[in-house]
């Protein structure tokens, strides 16, 4: 008697031995699979770049200087993707950009000038900022060409300007 009390025992030790094992390896299934599909970083779509524009070489020099500091001392927090980031280079003004009613009206991503309303149709409350693309792999601007942006996305959020996907720095 004494010794089947002792094997049932054991059966029951090596029974959930086998079970808190298939559960641990399930849970690690599960935390290697969809875990990180919880915590994956937000892409705002939009495209924030209503026109391009060409900062002069000071302001790509000035720029690319502060962005270089930037990602030496930001890199390790958010890691190799994505590769780009958008930085700002320079302020626009509005009769610099040809047709720019109908660039803001076909946005999607001006609703801060819509929403001061129009007084006149006036241009006096837009901001337009030159923002350029940064390659982290190659330490160099994409190209000489920028984007224009009314709105920006929140400072280090991952977003659409033209047909890169990038980080937005702001100045830096």
């Amino acid at each position: 008697m004494k010794n089947c009390i002792q094997l049932i025992t054991r059966r029951r030790i090596v029974l959930g031995a086998i079970l808190m094992s298939r559960t641990y390896s399930l849970l690690f299934a599960f935390s290697l699979t969809i875990l990180p599909a919880l915590h994956a970083e937000k892409i705002d779509n939009r495209n924030f770049a209503i026109d391009t524009c060409f900062p002069t070489p000071n302001e790509i020099q000035l720029a690319e200087g502060r962005t270089r500091a930037y990602w030496a001392k930001h890199s390790s927090r958010f890691g190799a993707e994505p590769r780009f980031l958008a930085v700002e280079t320079s302020k626009i003004f509005p009769g610099e950009v040809q047709d720019l009613w109908p660039k803001l009206i076909n946005s999607e991503t001006t609703a801060s000038f819509f929403s001061h309303g129009l007084k006149g149709n006036s241009y006096s409350n837009l901001q337009l900022l030159g923002v350029m693309i940064f390659d982290t792999r190659t330490g160099r601007f994409v190209s000489n060409q920028g984007y224009i942006s009314v709105d920006t996305p929140p400072r280090g959020s991952v977003a659409r300007f033209g047909p890169y996907i990038a980080r937005y720095i702001g100045w830096g």
